[in-house]
Order: structure tokens, then sequence, then C-alpha cells
């Protein structure tokens, strides 16, 4: 009887052995991947603060919008205030080259708009932006100057982890309006 259950407390220990020695490969192999997937994603890329100076610096302007665009290549698309007018400008985010640049038209009443509503905020972009992240702790995906309900509003995109939050920042207050996380 006693070497029955010798035996069958080796056959364990094996067991548990080989399960550990599997778990420990998988967590190793998984975790390997998914260094190497952000590395990948990430690699020679501009931050999204490297590329707002460097936009602004090279049209000598003012960066009003900002929007990350995941297709390959990964750019950021911004919209920039210059002294000529407003001007949207797609940048390759790996690179730091300009991969399209629009001048929006000046007759287009949506645009008046937009230049009017940029003149009458009184909260900057980075003013709302650092709000918002003291509202939810994340990283800013988009940013929009918009109207809502006749009030001036900054919309900001937040993700944390998996969950993605819409913020709105009164653009003339500086208050939040709405802080939810998006379905």
């Amino acid at each position: 009887m006693k070497k029955q259950w010798s035996t069958i407390k080796q056959g364990i220990i094996q067991r548990k052995k080989v399960i550990m020695t599997v778990s420990i490969a998988s967590v190793l192999l998984f975790g390997g991947a998914a260094g190497t997937a952000v590395y990948a994603v990430n690699k020679g890329a501009l931050s999204e603060d490297e590329a707002v100076k460097m936009i602004s610096e090279k049209l000598g302007g003012e960066v009003t919008q900002f929007e990350k665009d995941w297709d390959q290549p990964m750019t950021y698309e911004m919209t920039v205030k210059t002294e000529e007018g407003y001007q949207d400008v797609d940048v390759d985010a790996e690179k730091g080259e300009i991969l399209s640049q629009e001048m929006e038209d000046d007759d287009d009443e949506e645009d008046m708009s937009t230049q009017k509503a940029v003149e009458t905020a009184k909260i900057s972009m980075d003013q709302a932006e650092k709000i918002a992240l003291k509202k939810v702790d994340g990283q800013i995906t988009d940013v929009e100057l918009d109207s809502e309900n006749g009030i001036l509003v900054y919309e900001l995109e937040i993700n944390q982890g998996q969950k993605e939050y819409d913020v709105v920042v009164d653009a003339t207050t500086g208050k939040v309006l709405k802080n939810e996380l998006d379905d």
C-alpha cells in the first residue's frame, strides 16, 4: 500500500511540474507577443505632443483639432489656425512627414463659424485637455471644438486601457459638462 501511495504521489508531483511548466511558458509567450505588438505600434512614432509642436512651428499656427487615425500608416489628423486661415493637415505618426495639407475654404459658412468659435473660446485646447485629464486619467485620442445646445464646447475622447470616455468641457468657463463611459 505504501508503494502504491508513493507512486500516486510521484504522479501528482510530475503533473504539477508539467502544469507549472506549461503555465510559465504560456505567460512568457503571450507576454512577449504583447510586448512585441506594443513595441511595433509605437516604435519610432512621434508622440502627440511632438507632432503638435512640430506642425505648429512648421506652419506658424495653433493646432485647434487633433485626432489619431490608427490605420496603417498611423497618422495624426489636425486642423491648424494660421494667419492665412485654417488648414487640414495629415501627418505620418512614425516619420513626422506631412502627408497632405489643405486650406479650408473661407467662403464655406461652416469654416467661418469654426473660425469665430475658436476666436470666441476663452479656454484653449491645451487647457481643455488638462481639465479633462484631471477627470479621467488616460490618453486623449480626439479633441473637437463644437457647439452643443448653443454652448461652445470641447468634445474629448479619452482611452483608459480598454475603456473610452467622452468628456465635454465648456470652452468659455472650463467646466466639465459631461464625463461618460462610451458604450
